[in-house]
């Protein structure tokens, strides 16, 4: 058993824990679903800034300033942003919650009332819906490597995910994703805090293979409801390189981390093939422009993903 990474005792139900980055009306937003829907309940909220520069921290410190606001000076990733807050958090119940979602009902005291009920659950997920308010796909099992390697070549159907989600009564899983990640505080003690090697992606998988190493059970809990406004940080055009490469390096970690060397190799294999394949279709359609068009950064994106080197998990 791990030592406890918390600092202070349990004085709350829960803690709430957004990681924000540019996206300063969405943040606002959601602050104020939480505000208007949370009762019943004490909680607290912690908003992480990563070094935004569009004001979403000075919003946060003058529209919420009940909020609990964490400045940081560059962006520590998802993961070690999070933790950040979970360290000094004082709930029962712990949510990490994206910046780009917002509450449509009083879902957290549904949640805490439910876990309070079902000890045997130690991570949890809402029920997550896009902008159209129709079931957001969320994978409900332990990913495999076939399904890695379907998703390299643009074949995944998120389809499949959708038939799983059937049915509105909470269940046991083996995944959930990570939107709105609702974790009892024992499991943290237990298996530890969020894996900081991914900056971004993957850590919810992490989290939910380590919880069930530990013996623990997860829930998908369609009885509320989360509205997700999909990749409002990670699809902003000045960080878009950032996160394609930053996501390889997340898939990559997981991969040496839970899959056979075998599958690793094959993995590894089939993504350089495709970023071969990719520059070199880049480079055609270049060759074929009129003289004096601007070089397509891809090919460099492409060629650096090609060469790039993962370090090795720790032991």
């Amino acid at each position: 058993m791990t030592s406890s990474p918390f600092k202070f005792s349990t004085e709350v139900d829960l803690s709430i824990v957004i990681v924000s980055f540019n996206t300063r009306n969405f943040l606002l937003d959601c602050l104020e679903t939480i505000q208007k829907h949370t009762s019943g309940i004490a909680s607290e909220i912690f908003v992480v800034d990563n070094a935004s520069t569009d004001g979403s921290a000075d919003g946060v410190s003058k529209q919420f300033p009940r909020v609990r606001l964490i400045r940081n000076q560059e962006n520590k990733g998802l993961s070690s942003a999070a933790n950040q807050a979970f360290r000094i958090s004082r709930g029962r119940y712990l949510v990490l919650l994206n910046s780009d979602t917002i509450l449509l009902e009083n879902s957290f005291l549904k949640i805490v009332k439910f876990l309070d009920k079902s000890p045997e659950f130690s991570v949890l997920s809402p029920q997550i819906i896009n902008e159209s308010g129709q079931p957001f796909p969320m994978r409900l099992w332990q990913d495999t490597p076939q399904e890695a390697l379907l998703k390299i070549l643009g074949k995944y159907d998120p389809a499949d995910e959708l038939k799983n989600m059937n049915g509105s009564d909470a269940r046991e899983v083996e995944a959930v994703g990570g939107s709105c990640l609702v974790l009892r505080r024992s499991i943290l003690e237990l298996a530890g805090l969020l894996d900081e090697n991914h900056f971004l992606y993957n850590e919810e998988d992490d989290f939910c293979r380590r919880t069930r190493e530990a013996g623990k059970k997860i829930c998908y809990y369609p009885k509320t409801s989360v509205k997700h406004f999909l990749g409002q940080s990670t699809h902003q055009p000045g960080i878009r390189e950032r996160v394609i490469i930053e996501t390889y390096k997340s898939n990559l970690y997981f991969y040496s981390k839970y899959y056979s060397a075998t599958w690793n190799i094959i993995l590894r294999f089939i993504y350089k093939l495709t970023f071969i394949l990719a520059a070199v279709r880049s480079l055609a359609k270049l060759t074929k422009d009129k003289p004096g068009n601007k070089f397509d950064d891809s090919i460099l994106l492409k060629l650096r993903m090609l060469f790039f080197s993962p370090e090795k998990p720790p032991s």
